[in-house]
């Protein structure tokens, strides 16, 4: 693949990756429940927390391919939340570099666990994170959100039938 741009996300990404998006059902299915429709980059770089919560993306010859975050949860939990690849760029291997780049991200900051929340339909989704390491901790709630957490960061004594559930409960950001 060609050689990709990792960068902190900057306001003017988000009218972009606002421009990904074409419903209030997308928009949910990305970024929880609580934005506001229709997009606004300057509204959903305040609603996301953009500016406070590590967020990131992919750029080729300065064409945003891919946005994620990392949202800390504890000293040593982060979520990766609110990850998108440009639908034009989809099956390409976006979607993996992504991730890879929020783990490493949350390696340096510390994370002993990342956790992420999924759409149960979205096999393309689920089969990447489970190629990634990630298993579910928990039942899809009356969203259809599945919460998975990534095994290498796990403490010893996480596994799907313990406490972690609790701690990987879906929220309300992807």
């Amino acid at each position: 693949m060609v050689e990709l741009d990792w960068r902190a996300a900057l306001p003017p990404d988000l009218a972009t990756v606002a421009g990904w998006i074409a419903s209030p059902l997308e928009l949910e299915r990305w970024a929880g429940p609580d934005l506001h429709w229709p997009l606004e980059s300057d509204r959903l770089w305040r609603e996301i927390d953009a500016g406070a919560m590590p967020s990131y993306c992919l750029k080729q010859g300065g064409e945003l391919l891919a946005f994620g975050q990392l949202s800390p949860k504890g000293p040593h939990h982060h979520h990766l939340a609110r990850l998108i690849v440009a639908p034009e760029m989809r099956g390409r291997g976006l979607g993996r570099r992504l991730c890879e780049g929020l783990i490493q991200e949350g390696h340096k900051r510390g994370a002993e666990r990342l956790t992420l929340n999924v759409a149960g339909d979205n096999t393309v989704a689920l089969e990447l994170y489970r190629r990634l390491g990630f298993y579910p901790v928990g039942e899809r709630d009356e969203r259809g959100v599945i919460p998975m957490m990534l095994t290498r960061f796990a403490e010893s004594s996480d596994n799907p039938d313990n406490d972690a559930r609790a701690d990987c409960a879906p929220d309300s950001h992807g």
